[in-house]
């Protein structure tokens, strides 16, 4: 080679030897064979533990899931996650030992203390979507999609929901006494009062209107379910059960114990599973105790439903009872069986619950329901063939709704003596020579007290289709909900939730939650909270934009804004007619267009109503209400609300520009910071409430303070739809609102009787029908 070319290329002169001393060239590399030599033969020391296995080998997770990589090598992994400060994940305990029972209850035990479950709530948590109300922890829909189906079954079949969730309140003192604390918070203008005589003997449930201490009509609280227990006419001492709507039962409880004297206390008992508090005073007079979970209620509705009950309920004989130990309590008294078996058989033979007596109240002792229930789902039905004894059903025999169920001791002797499922196969079925029969006779089977609850249904065939809703109430007691409700399934009763309720209030024409009462008012909010996320989550471009089909409010029903703008005067509270006369006085005005006579508190009067669409088009939540002209009826296929100008769209523009040329300019600055320091890292920014320029922006999609809402339109607004869908029973679009007092009469006073709806969505009028709602 070259020596000029050779220097050339590497810099400098340099004579290459002629020969290589190879044990001196092994020594100068002795360092580097060494480090090389303990890599290949401990690479644990310089690669990680799942970097050591072949490529083909290799797995993500393997760097923080130990059991992903061989054996041999998952102690030595773990070691390397302690030193990079990164702790090793606890092995989960094994399903076997999570599955025991006693860790099962634990676990569940735990989960309920935020909020109570139903007995049937396993049950329901398998097949529901389950959402969290009133301090429950409840059904609201089947996730097989099931809403014509459930339909059909409260129409046609059986429809069965889990309504335990009302709290049970006792009331014990003399008639005088009751009588006097409700006289101030009901009133007989809405219907027959408490002690009415109709209810008084214990054979009829009834159902009354409270509200707070002298403020009829306004401060309305709430519907309340009511028993009197059937007790000797000679005794002073009465007993009064209250079913109470868990959204009300703490302010209902709250103002009868504020009515009753100071002497008397109150007993507030805990819900099952917690320990029990009992207060040491004791009444006088009067004595208030609130059961929360000591009742188990079933509510079936359908032509069905009596039915299932048939082939469920088995009443006992006299001698069957001496096995069970709660009929020698003391204060049980005499059971009637002979009377109930033989009212109960003449009860087989009818069709549907609707032709029995209104809320009547049978209490029967029937047999353990897992005896009954079948091999195999099978739809129950009547025996149609039977004679009917008119006249038999009609009279009501006088101890017929005398139960033991009431007896508090007797319920919490049934619990203490339930034969659980375990031991029922054991001891029962497998016992026999015929496994799977059962001996009704075996001393080991409790005998259960039950009470019955008839509901008849829709009872004016104009307004809504004679019996729908009809069906029966059963009230069952605490830890025998599941053998009841398992045995009623499998005669062919179809499971529902609150989305079901919710929609049987709306077919019957009924409101969910008035607007008048504080519960009314929470599920509003949190309807317009709802609706308002969902809103806000689309992109600027999908939106509807309210604001220019004139709608001011469209997640909500401004009542007082409503109230204000045909009163010309600030209101501040508002109330619902409820008062029988008044509601068929303001019929019978709709119907023969003459004006509505004239009430005290008409500013602040609402007025609900039934809304059907004529024709075509549909009728959404939250809809409004206009009164039409006098040409509107011949012409309203060419009526739409014209475009209305939206003011905020170019400062949305402009402000969204200025925000994103804000945004680039703050992540400029982020990636010099960067540059220059390397310890700078990008700020996660945390979810919670939202930004300034969040609540600007919403501010000028959808205004919070609404002022006006009359004359939002071409037609003024007097009221507004609360519920309202597609109504199978009138096979059209229907809805269940509210409007104002005022509005109404000019409406009538104008010679017209039909209204003009809109949807929230939508700039078309469509014409409708109103119809007064009577409870």
């Amino acid at each position: 080679m070259d020596a000029t070319e050779f220097d050339a290329s590497v810099g400098g002169s340099e004579h290459l030897p002629f020969s290589a001393n190879s044990l001196k060239f092994a020594a100068s590399r002795s360092v580097e064979i060494a480090a090389m030599t303990e890599s290949i033969l401990q690479p644990s020391k310089t690669k990680l533990i799942f970097q050591t296995l072949p490529v083909h080998m290799r797995r993500r997770v393997m760097s923080h899931n130990s059991k992903r990589l061989p054996q041999r090598l998952r102690l030595a992994h773990l070691e390397q996650l302690k030193k990079s400060g990164l702790p090793p994940k606890q092995k989960r305990p094994s399903r076997k030992y999570r599955r025991r029972p006693t860790n099962l209850l634990e676990e569940y035990n735990r989960r309920q203390k935020r909020n109570v479950w139903l007995e049937t709530h396993i049950w329901h948590a398998k097949r529901f979507h389950m959402i969290e109300r009133w301090g429950h922890r409840l059904a609201y829909a089947p996730c097989d999609k099931s809403f014509r189906a459930c339909y059909r079954a409260s129409s046609a079949h059986c429809l069965m929901q889990d309504i335990s969730y009302l709290t049970p309140i006792s009331i014990s003192g003399s008639m005088e006494s009751i009588k006097e604390i409700f006289s101030s918070i009901t009133s007989q203008k809405c219907g027959l009062g408490i002690c009415a005589q109709a209810y008084i003997n214990g054979c009829r449930e009834g159902l009354i209107n409270i509200y707070k201490q002298n403020s009829f009509p306004f401060d309305y609280i709430g519907t309340v379910q009511f028993v009197w227990t059937p007790t000797n006419p000679e005794k002073k001492q009465k007993d009064l059960w209250m079913f109470v709507h868990p959204s009300q039962s703490k302010q209902i409880e709250s103002l009868i114990t504020d009515l009753v004297s100071s002497k008397e206390a109150i007993e507030h008992i805990e819900p099952v599973g917690k320990k029990r508090k009992l207060s040491n005073n004791t009444s006088e007079k009067v004595q208030i105790k609130v059961w929360p979970g000591h009742f188990n209620r079933f509510c079936l509705t359908g032509p069905n439903s009596h039915a299932i009950l048939v082939h469920s309920l088995k009443c006992i004989d006299i001698d069957k009872t001496k096995n069970n130990k709660w009929v020698c309590i003391p204060n049980v008294g005499d059971l009637y069986l002979e009377t109930k078996s033989e009212y109960w058989n003449e009860l087989k033979a009818i069709k549907s619950t609707s032709e029995l007596p209104p809320r009547i109240v049978i209490g029967l002792v029937v047999k353990d329901p897992r005896t009954r229930r079948p091999s195999t789902r099978t739809k129950a039905l009547c025996n149609t063939s039977d004679h009917v004894n008119t006249k038999f059903l009609l009279k009501i025999p006088q101890f017929v709704a005398t139960s033991p169920l009431w007896n508090t001791s007797v319920c919490n002797s049934i619990k203490e003596n339930r034969l659980s499922n375990a031991q029922y196969i054991k001891d029962i079925t497998e016992s026999q020579l015929v496994p799977g029969e059962v001996n009704d006779s075996d001393p080991k089977l409790q005998s259960l007290p039950v009470v019955l609850v008839q509901r008849q249904g829709s009872q004016d065939p104009k307004f809504k289709k004679l019996g729908y809703g009809s069906g029966w109430d059963i009230i069952i007691p605490s830890s025998y909900g599941m053998p009841f409700w398992l045995t009623f399934i499998m005669f062919g009763a179809r499971v529902g939730g609150l989305r079901e309720t919710e929609n049987l209030s709306f077919e019957m024409g009924q409101s969910y939650f008035p607007p008048d009462s504080e519960a009314g008012k929470l599920e509003m909010e949190r309807k317009e909270a709802e609706f308002k996320d969902k809103y806000f989550k689309l992109p600027p471009s999908k939106r509807v934009n309210y604001l220019k089909l004139g709608i001011n409010s469209p997640f909500a029903c401004p009542w007082k804004v409503l109230l204000k703008d045909w009163s010309d005067i600030p209101v501040d509270d508002f109330f619902v007619i409820r008062e029988r006369n008044v509601l068929h006085i303001l019929q019978g005005c709709i119907t023969n267009k003459t004006a509505l006579p004239e009430i005290e508190n008409s500013a602040s009067c609402l007025v609900q109503i039934y809304v059907k669409v004529l024709g075509k088009g549909s009728l959404k939540r939250h809809a409004l209400i206009y009164i039409p002209q006098q040409n509107d009826i011949g012409n309203i296929e060419s009526l739409f609300e014209p475009q209305h100008k939206d003011y905020n769209e170019e400062l949305r523009k402009t402000r969204r520009k200025e925000h994103i040329k804000e945004i680039k300019g703050q992540r400029r600055k982020q990636s010099k910071q960067r540059k220059t320091n390397n310890n700078v890292t990008k700020k996660s920014q945390l979810k919670g409430e939202p930004s300034s320029y969040v609540k600007m922006m919403r501010e000028l999609w959808l205004p919070s303070n609404v002022e006006v809402v009359r004359f939002g339109g071409i037609r003024e607004v007097i009221g507004y739809v609360s519920q309202g869908s597609f109504s199978f029973t009138e096979a059209r679009n229907c809805g269940v609102g509210y409007i104002a007092y005022n509005a109404l009469n000019v409406l009538l006073k104008s010679n017209i009787n039909q209204v003009l709806t809109r949807n929230t969505t939508t700039r078309k009028y469509r014409l409708a029908e109103i119809r007064v709602v009577h409870e």
